[in-house]
């Protein structure tokens, strides 16, 4: 562990809290970027009342523009708190100045101040200890961070089992968070309004999670992602277009959801030639159920058959795993089923999540 002046520290225009269409090198744009999405001054309130904590090193790497700078990889959030405290003419750009000009009155940091630091050669040796902090540790970044995390290391040339041993996350998880986002890009490729999806992201990943929803678009599981392709078919950008709207909703259409918990009945509603006609002549969720319960269907019984030609198929096919428990196919198989199993459970607790009552009640 080193120690370098703030006055030679730089925020890293690649953090993943910044995105795509504000990245810059400049510090004062940064540190406004990352002041008023990420609560820097929860943090400059901690550094003013406690001090800079030592045991809590920045990482950095040397810059490529700067001799003697180093840009901080990990810790972006504290060193923008420094600045706001130390640069007056910075913090006079921040969206709430008058509270950081009190804040710094209390406490003297300079551009000299000695930070901690934790010195890496390049930023590809710096991964595995920054994505367990974010990703799997107490400094959690939102699920848009972490996908764009992964497809960052995937575009290096990870594999999604490397990026997964890297980052300690299981590799379904992984690889559903790679098509998740790559589901994004996509969409913006298209021309979509995708600004609320990135900022409501988690909803993406539970709409994903959702077999009907997913299969209205054509979107594979995550296991079943190919690597650097469009995870949409061409044919299905429409269904991808409506699919964002009813979900998000955009200038013109309010969302046909409140929260999460009601995706699962979007996705049942979708699935019905009735209801997913209803939604396409801009009826709201309700309506198109109520259009669905009319017609007299009965999709129950239908269910109830599937899940239980699924379980016979499991059962028998239990018997023989172990002889052939080193082999791929077998192996992405199952794979592939566990992945439908959580998707089937996570339904199955948003709903219970949404009637309040217990499903076993």
């Amino acid at each position: 562990m080193g120690k370098a002046p703030l006055s030679a520290l730089r925020l890293d225009p690649e953090n993943p809290r910044i995105p795509e269409t504000h990245r810059t090198k400049d510090t004062a744009e940064l540190a406004t970027l990352l002041e008023m999405g990420f609560e820097a001054y929860t943090v400059a309130q901690s550094i003013v009342e406690l001090g800079f904590f030592n045991a809590e090193p920045l990482i950095v790497i040397p810059s490529p523009d700067e001799a003697g700078a180093w840009i901080v990889v990990e810790g972006n959030r504290r060193l923008t708190a420094l600045i706001g405290l130390a640069y007056p003419e910075i913090r006079a750009g921040f969206a709430t100045p008058d509270r950081w000009e009190v804040l710094a009155t209390k406490r003297s940091i300079s551009a000299d101040m000695v930070v901690p630091i934790v010195i890496h050669e390049s930023r590809a040796t710096t991964h595995a200890e920054i994505a367990r902090v974010h990703v799997v540790g107490k400094l959690g970044w939102r699920p848009f961070m972490q996908a764009r995390y992964i497809a960052a290391r995937v575009a290096e040339g990870r594999t999604l089992q490397e990026v997964a041993d890297l980052i300690g996350i299981p590799r379904s998880k992984a690889a559903d968070l790679y098509r998740d986002q790559a589901v994004l890009t996509q969409a913006a490729k298209l021309g979509l309004e995708t600004s609320q999806v990135e900022s409501a992201f988690s909803l993406l990943t539970v709409a994903m999670g959702s077999t009907k929803i997913r299969n209205h678009v054509g979107a594979p599981l995550g296991s079943q992602t190919v690597l650097g392709k469009d995870p949409v078919p061409a044919d299905k950008a429409e269904e991808l277009r409506e699919v964002i709207q009813w979900v998000f909703g955009d200038e013109e259409h309010e969302s046909r959801i409140s929260d999460s918990r009601q995706i699962s009945q979007l996705g049942n509603v979708i699935a019905s030639e009735v209801g997913l006609a209803a939604l396409r002549e801009g009826k709201t969720l309700e309506e198109a159920k109520q259009r669905i319960q009319e017609k007299g269907l009965d999709p129950l019984k239908a269910l109830t058959l599937k899940l239980n030609a699924a379980k016979n198929s499991l059962y028998a096919a239990s018997s023989d795993v172990a002889e052939f428990a080193m082999d791929l196919d077998v192996q992405n198989l199952v794979d592939d089923i566990e992945s439908l199993v959580g998707s089937i459970r996570s339904t199955l607790d948003d709903v219970e999540a949404e009637s309040g009552q217990s499903i076993d009640d």
